[in-house]
């Protein structure tokens, strides 16, 4: 039976909020990262694996200044060079302006347990005690950890008002593939050679046409987005490989040589905040790691989620090519 972990409330400061192309809140691959920092502890510890998350937003800050339009507030760091046995700023040079995207957020992560927890109090107790220590010795997203609210066991998903109570106000993050490949085929049908990239920002960008006017005016008329009930996002959902997978001793500074080695570029999907209240079903929520091929994808539901017809091969946008595949996204 799945047991889950609810890590109620974290306050993250100065938390990374630049994915890929999009800004806004961090990537689905910062929350894997940390579920699976605390997995591998906690399953040494107690033989129980962590196998995802689902990402509950509470409230976020970004951190821009808004004058004519919105820019991320820049810093300054000065360039260090080791003096001695410790790295010290130079002196009498002037600090490179660097740019970065951060942001403040509260959130609550529920982890999903492949094995059953114990019910013993003092065992819950223990868990309790090593995953609060762990959470603050780790970051999220890059951001620091303030404060952790509580941390609560749960064997059963029966009890799901009982944990919509603990979580709101707040909202769950999604994952809309599905939505996308319809808005697709819809538009396909009506103009066969339209942009992937174009119906994809049909789902956040602001889009207008001009219409000259009989009087010889020029009308502008807001697009309308994708006929869709819900607040959609721009989402970074992973990577896919764009080189041959390499041993990796072959490659000059690679960060582990133990592990092969493959370059990648991000993979970009479309996210729903749907608010707590209105979730139904525990399992739709874990985003879980992916792997296929040269694809290394965050999804939710993979064993629930039906298998829809091969659209095209996809290959990466730096190859310049419209194509995609919406089982793998």
């Amino acid at each position: 039976m799945t047991s889950y972990i609810l890590l109620e409330k974290i306050k993250v400061e100065g938390a990374n909020c630049i994915a890929g192309i999009t800004y806004g809140f961090p990537a689905i691959t910062n929350f894997l990262g940390f579920t699976h920092a605390l997995s591998r502890k906690f399953n040494a510890e107690f033989g129980v694996e962590l196998s995802g998350c689902a990402i509950f937003s509470h409230e976020y800050i970004l951190r821009t200044n808004e004058q004519y339009d919105v820019r991320f507030i820049q810093s300054k760091r000065p360039p260090l060079t080791l003096q001695g046995q410790k790295y010290r700023a130079e002196a009498n040079k002037i600090p490179p302006i660097i740019e970065e995207g951060k942001m403040d957020l509260t959130v609550s992560l529920l982890l999903e347990c492949q094995e059953t927890l114990s019910s013993v109090d003092a065992e819950k107790e223990k868990y309790r005690q090593l995953l609060i220590k762990w959470i603050y010795q780790a970051r999220l997203a890059g951001g620091s950890i303030q404060q952790i609210e509580n941390i609560s066991l749960w064997n059963t998903a029966s009890k799901l008002n009982a944990l919509k109570r603990k979580l709101l106000p707040s909202f769950v993050l999604l994952d809309a593939r599905q939505e996308l490949q319809q808005h697709v085929e819809n538009k396909r049908n009506i103009d066969p050679n339209c942009k992937l990239f174009d119906l994809w920002t049909d789902f956040f960008a602001y889009k207008a046409s001009a219409h000259l006017q009989e009087d010889g005016k020029t009308e502008w008329i807001r697009q309308e987005k994708p006929n869709l009930r819900g607040w959609f996002i721009p989402l970074m959902i992973g990577f896919k490989g764009i080189s041959p997978l390499y041993d990796g001793h072959e490659i000059e500074n690679n960060r582990d040589p133990n592990y092969p080695f493959r370059f990648v570029e991000s993979v970009h999907g479309i996210g729903e905040w749907r608010s707590s209240h209105r979730i139904d079903q525990l399992d739709t929520l874990i985003w879980k790691y992916h792997i296929e091929d040269e694809w290394y994808l965050c999804q939710q539901n993979l064993t629930n989620i039906e298998k829809q017809e091969e659209i095209e091969q996809p290959k990466p946008l730096s190859q310049q090519n419209d194509e995609f595949d919406f089982n793998l996204i």
